[in-house]
């Protein structure tokens, strides 16, 4: 008798609820770029070589690194015994990344995982980099807001490279929509149900954690930051309940400073720069994740100020940075008037890729955005 090789089952997804594979679907041509995306000349990658490229990966050393992954998420001792099925899930396909969620059944529990498997070169080489970035924070930062990465692997014809790290089980990308009167709404994308409306409070605190979250992982000495990131590819997910949200993020593709430590720029200049990008890149989106570039109404200033100083005041708790260094950052960006800000909006649009998308939109708000983030930093810095 062989070994035990648990039963691998394969699924695509279909609009509503996935489908098992079968011998016509495994020869459909997988799309390698997002929705909308100019196609570029690059040999077709079928769903059955997808898949059979993540079980060979999955499968070598008799699932060896799976098996840890498996015992590291669940805490407990895991055997290939154990394991009763693997099932492969075709989740999504982005310009970069064409995820798939394995779900490990093993003594009656489940653990879920996402594999990131990239094709193009420019996808190869950002596995890689996020790879590394992930273990690099999960090391830094005491916080739990990223996926674990478990290891990075390739294989050839097609060639294919790919890492595994934690599935947030239950959480769900979410996207700005309009409702039935053309007001806008934050939709939640939940494919086991009817895609639903968050309330207003849900808003305010989906949006005030996501900066709450890319501000813990600010380095105030270093300048470093979790960028670029964007609402519209998916990369903050959430779990809804009652009446209150959990955010996670399920990515980081690069962590460095934008601007350098040595240009001689202070810790608050620094700060304020931060501070003003994240205000306007929390309000970009695209509508219900692939239309056109969308911009979310005003609370969102708020809510994200508020994340950005609640995430300040936990590093002051920790000791992370100085004692009185919130009030002290508050007085400093309180002095500047408004022209001031304008002049530093305008540097950080200017020093974008102008060819962006994002960018006609970000400046035909730019003005009311200045007046309304004043505004509410005033206010803030007032209380």
């Amino acid at each position: 008798m062989g070994a035990h090789q648990p039963k691998i089952k394969y699924l695509l997804p279909p609009p509503h609820g996935h489908v098992p594979l079968n011998d016509l679907t495994s020869q459909f041509p997988i799309r390698l770029t997002r929705c909308g995306a100019i196609p570029v000349h690059r040999p077709a990658l079928s769903y059955g070589q997808y898949f059979e490229g993540i079980t060979v990966v999955l499968s070598r050393n008799n699932y060896r690194l799976l098996i840890d992954a498996a015992a590291s998420q669940l805490a407990r001792d895991i055997s290939l015994a154990d394991i009763e099925e693997i099932l492969i899930y075709a989740e999504k396909h982005g310009s970069d990344y064409h995820p798939a969620r394995i779900e490990v059944m093993a003594n009656e529990v489940r653990a879920a995982f996402v594999m990131n498997v990239a094709v193009t070169a420019r996808g190869r080489e950002r596995v890689f980099r996020e790879f590394e970035v992930l273990e690099r924070l999960n090391n830094k930062y005491d916080s739990a807001f990223l996926p674990e990465a478990y290891f990075k692997n390739e294989v050839f014809l097609p060639s294919m490279v790919m890492f595994l790290a934690d599935w947030f089980q239950g959480y769900h990308e979410f996207h700005l929509s309009r409702d039935k009167d053309d007001t806008q709404r934050l939709v939640l994308w939940d494919r086991n149900k009817d895609h639903c409306y968050f309330s207003g409070p849900q808003v305010w605190q989906v949006y005030s954690q996501a900066a709450k979250i890319m501000t813990l992982y600010y380095d105030i000495d270093t300048f470093e930051q979790i960028f670029p990131w964007h609402h519209a590819a998916g990369d903050f997910v959430v779990k809804a309940q009652m009446r209150s949200v959990d955010v996670k993020l399920v990515t980081a593709r690069q962590y460095a400073p934008m601007v350098e430590r040595s240009a001689g720029i202070s810790v608050y200049e620094a700060l304020l720069f931060f501070l003003l990008n994240l205000s306007v890149r929390m309000r970009l989106d695209r509508l219900d994740g692939i239309g056109t570039v969308a911009w979310a109404d005003d609370h969102c200033v708020d809510a994200t100020l508020e994340g950005f100083l609640g995430a300040l005041r936990m590093k002051e708790r920790k000791g992370a940075v100085p004692a009185g260094f919130v009030d002290a950052f508050l007085g400093y960006s309180r002095s500047l008037v408004k022209k001031d800000l304008a002049y530093r909006y305008h540097a950080l649009v200017d020093a974008c890729d102008q060819a962006a998308p994002d960018i006609p939109v970000i400046r035909y708000h730019l003005k009311r955005h200045i007046s309304k983030f004043y505004s509410a930093l005033r206010n803030e810095s007032a209380q």
